[in-house]
């Protein structure tokens, strides 16, 4: 027979090992951490270089990505995205913020988050084709800084309001998530800085199809890294209209955007005209982009994959500067196919442009060059 302590004891045991899986099972209930990790390659074969050409094309590992995400008790959330990027030889976050949802219709985030500009309201616009397109690449399109962003909804309208601080920071300081106008020697000395956002968007249903019409913009401050002082300010607005029916989906945005520089960048021309982004290339202080987004996306059996979207992504630079190095307007056009199933992705793109090479589009020799590339995707 058991003695009384024995079975105490056993008792006693039972009921710290039940209160233990009960705490477990609510740190699962309330703290359900999440882990993703994506894979990309890359090949492009690109008829203006003749290593290419005469190689038919490279093939490389791109990226690694790592994803976390979690929602705790009260609202709170994190979620978190970190590239290492293989051709920049750097670690950096797309994303990474805390937020704490208020209720169903607001919310607000802290952290490093990506700026609310484009046709997304709150800067989750991405082109199709998922390599390039012209606000991207200028810095102006999906790009992540340090800051503050609250959403909120009232019925059909949405509205977004953000602070960011400076550029992120890297291991490496032309390494960026998108690229930023930047401190480089030799290239430019000014960096952006103290940046406030805000946009507004009103959707309309329309019988099986969306309508959503939209505008936002950013206006802030640059820092002459050189004189320690004001090195001017910079601003950007959109306006946008998302059309969407079943698989159907029509984007057209409009951009402005200025880089008013109090003194010319060194090394650069002698004018204002022309600043230098983080990757090194040269770009117009100022100018209009004109874009357009069209696909459509249907079930389909194709190999392992069993959904396909046709799209065409277009865009024109409209040039601002004077300078020889810059004046040139800038034409892109990216006709491709994505395939998909679960975390299995291909996106297959022929593109065309002029005077991209800030985009790695080719040289900037007023000619149009093309490019094949074929980007390999996994997520799990």
């Amino acid at each position: 027979m058991l003695c009384t302590s024995t079975i105490l004891a056993q008792e006693s045991a039972g009921y710290r090992m039940d209160d233990i899986e009960n705490r477990i099972a609510d740190l699962e209930n309330t703290i359900p951490l999440r882990v993703g990790v994506g894979i990309e390659t890359l090949y492009i074969l690109a008829d203006h270089s003749e290593a290419s050409r005469e190689k038919s094309g490279d093939y490389f590992l791109d990226k690694f990505e790592l994803i976390i995400s979690g929602d705790f008790d009260g609202g709170l959330y994190y979620r978190s995205r970190w590239d290492y990027q293989v051709t920049q030889q750097a670690f950096f976050p797309a994303w990474t913020y805390a937020g704490l949802k208020h209720n169903d219709n607001w919310s607000t985030e802290a952290g490093v988050i990506i700026q609310p500009l484009g046709a997304g309201v709150d800067g989750s616009y991405y082109d199709n084709s998922f390599l390039s397109d012209v606000p991207l690449w200028i810095g102006l399109a999906n790009n992540s800084e340090p800051g503050i962003k609250t959403m909120f909804s009232q019925g059909n309208a949405d509205w977004v309001f953000a602070f960011t601080k400076n550029a992120e920071l890297t291991s490496k300081p032309t390494a960026r998530f998108r690229p930023d106008l930047i401190a480089q020697n030799g290239l430019s000395e000014v960096e952006l800085n103290n940046t406030f956002h805000g946009g507004g968007a009103y959707t309309i249903d329309l019988d099986g199809a969306t309508l959503q019409l939209g505008s936002n913009g950013q206006y802030g401050d640059l820092f002459n890294t050189v004189t320690n002082d004001s090195g001017g300010e910079h601003w950007a607005a959109t306006a946008f209209a998302n059309y969407n029916a079943g698989g159907f989906a029509l984007t057209l945005q409009g951009m402005v955007y200025d880089y008013n520089l109090d003194r010319a960048p060194v090394g650069g021309p002698a004018t204002t005209d022309t600043v230098y982004l983080s990757q090194g290339k040269p770009i117009p202080a100022s100018g209009n982009v004109y874009s357009t987004r069209i696909s459509y996306t249907m079930p389909a059996s194709v190999g392992i994959f069993d959904t396909v979207k046709f799209y065409h992504d277009y865009d024109f630079l409209d040039s601002g500067s004077e300078d020889t190095i810059s004046a040139d307007d800038t034409q892109f056009s990216i006709a491709g196919v994505h395939l998909s199933r679960g975390a299995f992705n291909t996106w297959v793109s022929v593109y065309t442009s002029k005077n991209a090479d800030f985009a790695n589009g080719g040289p900037d020799d007023d000619t149009w060059n093309t490019q094949f590339t074929v980007v390999g995707a996994l997520y799990f």
